[in-house]
């Protein structure tokens, strides 16, 4: 029983952030460079996209974020993301 729970998550697709890989790449390069030391990134999302990131967010952090908020941020290697929407 153990054994056919483990297989169907092995064969699950893993999910995909469109939004979160960019930011993890982001962060790492921050981390790594010395002559950097900002620890906080906002980024304007336009409306449309706004939705979406905090689906991708809710999914990553699997807590339910306030949709009514214009903003919201997440942290990740360090690295301050603040997301606002426009």
């Amino acid at each position: 029983m153990v054994t056919e729970n483990m297989e169907q998550n092995v064969e699950q697709p893993k999910k995909t952030y469109k939004f979160l890989n960019d930011c993890a790449e982001i962060a790492e390069k921050i981390k790594n460079n010395s002559l950097l030391d900002n620890s906080q990134v906002r980024i304007n999302i336009q409306s449309r996209n706004y939705q979406e990131l905090l689906r991708e967010i809710e999914h990553f952090v699997r807590i339910k974020v306030d949709r009514a908020q214009n903003q919201v941020s997440i942290t990740i290697s360090d690295v301050e993301f603040l997301f606002v929407r426009v």
